[in-house]
């Protein structure tokens, strides 16, 4: 960012600056409106919310009171005394009597409580229910869970909205499940609620957007009502666990699948199993927002293009001195150095075109001297390179001959003595960078006669050149020496025999052609020829590298190498040079 700031021109730094200072300050205004009304929204509905919820809770609470007044009511009444006693002696000679009389107390409850939907008793001497509804006989409340439920709990217990199995109709009901406090054994009440009813507690309340959803739950976050909307799978038992717990009310805000939800809840008095939720998507309560951020959005444009305008203004007024030097200096970047700056100001910008003058005219005494230390290092770049290219075969050259001798292959030795003593002499050439092809061969001959006598029957080698008129030619010297020993090394590392090294010369159209060809293990010739021209480092390659950025020196890059490798068949270096270049230089 910094560096994209430094390429700016001065007029449109002065731009950015109008801009990004409106920008700001809009940018902070618009927010601070916004995170403090979304702040209060958030607040007033989560109150809101809590308030409905807990006023939700108390109704149900209170239709839970009134459902065990009715049962209860019930249960003291004179024809359920008189059935119970009955059903505690096992007399069932008076079933139907009873029938007939409870049905009184059956219509009394649902009156007394719209939301019962139905009542049913099991007793040892037969079943009592309102004479209203038809039995489904294929149903028998004692091989039922109900039962099972009710027989190991002492408590009255409420099950979630499911199919009524009792009653024909397959209402979805709500049922509380209790035992009856009198002396008869078995005798157990379950009070059928209209699952419809119990919704309408929680909707009719509901006066909060569509976006809004309550729900009745257990604290295993399954639905008690079956016909609400299903809760999110992500709200599930360990969710409620963390967030809630044990908690009877409160409310936070939660992300989840990348957005964020707003969530009250409140627990019920008559089953602390049960809960009601309430959930909201805080992007479609804050969307009445909106308005602030497109206000905003709208003044911060307006600002802008009017910064533009005034800053475009005063800019072109303050900056057209400096634009004329710019000008010049274009001319000097195309290689003018006659153009001068001339103003009839004495001002900062009038100063420093008088000090871009003075600079023109040191600029131009300097060239000649930078064309002449140019060649000097060049010069001295080259001598650098060949320096590098380090002898490292007189160790073992060295070491072969110790050996010839102490095994007394003196001829071998004297051999190996006086290739090494002309290698060295060619090598150094007096002291000039050039020398020419027959004395360029002469070296490279030395050198893979000693490295035969060094790795006997590793390999066999060949020059051959196109015409004898090019032995007179010069070229830089110490040029095959690297190349030939990087086949050694690398093409025959892992060869015991049968290597070839050939090395031919010729010209044509102005230009010689040094080839060197072996049958080694080869190399990554593409990417070594990228790493050439890329200048990469690497302990790969390095002698090659170093011939190539030699001869980039010495003949400006107007010499060519080109790699080529077919793996244990043929691998070429092929250098070409201009010869004409060459012997002007």
């Amino acid at each position: 960012m910094r560096t994209m700031l430094y390429k700016l021109t001065l007029k449109k730094r002065m731009w950015v600056s109008f801009v990004l200072l409106i920008a700001l300050s809009i940018s902070v205004t618009g927010g601070l409106s916004y995170y403090i009304s979304a702040g209060v929204i958030e607040r007033n509905t989560f109150q809101l919310s809590q308030d409905n919820l807990n006023t939700s809770a108390r109704v149900m609470d209170e239709k839970a009171k009134q459902i065990l007044v009715a049962v209860l009511n019930i249960m003291i009444s004179q024809p359920f005394v008189q059935m119970a006693k009955d059903a505690a002696s096992g007399k069932t000679d008076g079933y139907y009597a009873h029938m007939s009389a409870m049905n009184t107390s059956f219509t009394q409850a649902k009156l007394a409580e719209p939301s019962i939907e139905s009542i049913y008793i099991a007793t040892p001497i037969g079943e009592f229910y309102s004479a209203s509804y038809f039995r489904n006989q294929s149903f028998s409340f004692y091989d039922s869970d109900l039962y099972a439920r009710a027989k190991a709990s002492k408590e009255p217990f409420w099950v979630e909205g499911h199919e009524d199995l009792l009653f024909q109709g397959k209402d979805r009901v709500i049922s509380l499940v209790m035992r009856s406090i009198s002396d008869a054994p078995n005798l157990y009440f379950v009070v059928n609620l209209n699952e419809k009813g119990i919704q309408s507690i929680l909707t009719d309340r509901l006066k909060e957007p569509e976006e809004q959803h309550f729900y009745l739950i257990n604290r295993k976050s399954e639905s008690v009502l079956m016909n609400q909307t299903p809760l999110p799978a992500y709200y599930n038992q360990a969710f409620l666990d963390a967030h809630i717990g044990s908690g009877s009310q409160g409310h936070f805000d939660v992300k989840v699948k990348g957005h964020n939800d707003l969530i009250n809840y409140a627990g019920v008095t008559f089953n602390p199993d049960w809960l009601l939720l309430s959930v909201q998507s805080r992007s479609e309560l804050l969307k009445e927002l909106n308005w602030i951020q497109w206000a905003t959005v709208l003044t911060m444009a307006v600002c802008i293009l009017i910064a533009v305008l005034v800053s475009n203004l005063l800019s072109s007024i303050l900056l057209k001195p400096l634009y004329h030097l710019q000008m010049l200096m274009s001319r000097v970047g195309r290689s003018d150095l006659s153009v001068r700056f001339s103003s009839l100001f004495q001002d900062e910008v009038s100063q420093v075109g008088h000090k871009f003058n003075s600079m023109l005219m040191e600029i131009t005494d300097l060239i000649e001297e930078v064309k002449h230390a140019e060649q000097e290092k060049r010069k001295s770049e080259a001598k650098a390179l060949q320096a590098q290219i380090s002898p490292h075969f007189l160790y073992n050259t060295l070491n072969t001959i110790i050996w010839k001798m102490e095994t007394g292959e003196t001829d071998s030795s004297k051999v190996m003595v006086i290739a090494l003593s002309r290698l060295f002499k060619l090598g150094l050439n007096n002291g000039d960078e050039m020398t020419t092809v027959e004395k360029e061969i002469s070296h490279v001959r030395q050198y893979l006669t000693i490295q035969q006598l060094c790795y006997e029957d590793l390999f066999e080698f060949e020059i051959e050149v196109a015409d004898e008129t090019l032995l007179a030619l010069p070229i830089m010297k110490v040029m095959l020496q690297p190349i030939v020993e990087n086949s050694l090394l690398h093409g025959f590392e892992h060869m015991t025999s049968g290597g070839h090294i050939r090395i031919s010369l010729t010209a044509e159209e102005g230009k010689l052609q040094l080839r060197v060809e072996d049958n080694g293990a080869g190399m990554d010739a593409e990417k070594l020829q990228a790493s050439l021209r890329t200048h990469a480092s690497g302990p790969k390659g390095y002698a090659l590298r170093n011939v190539y950025n030699r001869l980039q020196l010495y003949y400006s890059g107007g010499a060519v190498m080109e790699l080529s490798s077919v793996p244990f068949e043929s691998t070429v270096v092929c250098i070409t040079i201009p010869l004409k270049e060459e012997q002007e230089q």
